[in-house]
């Protein structure tokens, strides 16, 4: 061990010595030291995200527990400007098989509850209640 190189213990709780400046300058400036511990960080609170919510319009409710819907979005060209309207089709799980063809719906997703499906029915809005605009 030599006078200006720190030494390092194995232990998990130990505390590690970071040298900010040259070793030289370390013996005669303490200040210059930097303590930081090794041991774990306290375990941190559970955070949630926020759920992803889409409306759209229910294409089919063939399957049962299970409706398919349709969700459009407005997605402009990269190179000739002009605004697209892409869909994209979603299984959705409806418990109570509320949800008709044809309806306005609020999707939201959650824990897989098959293969394809990772959302289920929120609400169901009239067909004319709460149509995107």
């Amino acid at each position: 061990f030599s006078p200006s190189q720190p030494q390092r213990s194995t232990s998990p709780t130990a505390t590690r010595t970071s040298v900010v400046a040259m070793p030289s300058l370390m013996l005669s400036r303490p200040s210059l030291v930097r303590q930081t511990s090794l041991a774990r960080a306290p375990a941190r609170a559970v955070t949630t995200t926020a759920r992803q919510i889409m409306q759209g319009k229910v294409v089919s409710t063939a399957s049962s527990k299970t409706a398919v819907v349709m969700v459009e979005r407005k997605v402009m060209h990269p190179l000739y400007k002009k605004t697209q309207t892409k869909s994209t089709k979603f299984h959705v799980h409806d418990e109570d098989e509320t949800a008709q063809a044809g309806d306005i719906v609020r999707i939201g997703a959650c824990r897989p509850h098959s293969k394809l499906k990772r959302f289920e029915l929120i609400e169901v809005c009239a067909p004319s209640g709460c149509a995107p605009n």
